[in-house]
């Protein structure tokens, strides 16, 4: 009886040391929860939605038409700005027919003076004759030089007036190109916020757009597990599968942190709020059961 004592005592001493170690194998090292990329598509204008030829999990492409707001009253600014632009272009001043007749009047004082310093020259007129010639010469040219600037000054101030219409008409171009908001990235639609007929702000959300090919866990682990983990590792992750099971999928580690903060406020509990953690990602192999929000367990590769 005291040998059979023994070898029975031994045995359950083993199968506690068994269990003890299958138990701690199969403890997930991190939790998490599953997500992808996504972006928060919206309008950079503010008007009502005329298209939106997406839905809720519709599977869309890069630049592709996501919403259209109205631009009727864009398109009028637009129209008006045009045609004020093009009345501005008869009232700049014509220069050369302006100052053609100061021209001629001085070509004709010119000859004047010519004919008269002939007659000054053979004594058949006095100098006083070609003194008042001369001052009329110097008045015409006073006037040319005043109706030049005059001319330049007028015709900067239209071309200003036209080079501001056309800045604003570039604007209400942008504008109204802004209205049509095209999808950033290839992706699927996992929000709808806005509908058709309603009316948006600028930077309001309209939809969510989502990588669903590349899904990816943030972790958080702590120092001594860190130890164990490399860019590039391969990890185990189990998400339920029903009736209490575990569905395992492959991962990488695609990012570590390189500093510790305090753990997220998304997994904070009583225990861990004063923990220093490191961030972790680990991007998940394509998997069309996989969802984001799912809530998902990392087994790590054996201690190095």
């Amino acid at each position: 009886m005291t040998r059979n004592a023994l070898f029975l005592s031994g045995l359950l001493a083993c199968l506690v040391l068994v269990g003890g170690a299958c138990g701690h194998a199969g403890k997930p090292d991190a939790y998490g929860l599953i997500d992808a990329h996504s972006w928060m598509v919206a309008a950079s204008e503010a008007g009502q939605i005329v298209a939106l030829p997406v839905a809720e999990g519709q599977a869309v492409e890069q630049d592709a038409l996501g919403v259209l707001l109205d631009t009727s009253a864009l398109s009028l600014q637009l129209r008006a700005l045009e045609a004020q632009i093009q009345a501005l272009g008869p009232t700049l001043p014509d220069a050369g027919r302006q100052l053609d007749v100061l021209f001629r009047q001085k070509e004709s004082l010119e000859k004047e003076r010519a004919r008269i310093a002939g007659l000054v020259s053979s004594g058949s007129a006095s100098g006083n004759q070609l003194d008042k010639i001369d001052d009329q010469l110097r008045v015409v040219d006073s006037q040319i030089s005043a109706a030049r600037s005059s001319l330049s000054r007028e015709t900067a101030a239209v071309q200003a007036n036209i080079t501001s219409m056309r800045s604003q008409a570039d604007i209400v171009r942008d504008r109204i190109d802004r209205c049509t908001v095209r999808n950033p990235e290839n992706g699927t639609v996992t929000a709808l916020y806005s509908h058709l007929h309603e009316f948006v702000a600028p930077g309001q959300p309209i939809y969510k757009l989502s990588d669903l090919n590349h899904l990816f866990v943030d972790a958080w682990l702590d120092g001594d597990t860190l130890a164990r983990v490399a860019l590039g590792d391969s990890v185990s992750v189990g998400v339920d599968a029903g009736a209490g099971k575990l569905r395992r999928v492959q991962g990488r580690i695609s990012y570590v942190a390189t500093e510790a903060e305090f753990m997220p406020n998304k997994v904070l509990t009583r225990d861990t709020r004063t923990t220093m953690v490191y961030h972790v990602r680990v991007d998940l192999e394509k998997d069309d059961l996989l969802k984001p929000g799912m809530p998902a367990e990392i087994f790590l590769s054996p201690q190095r």
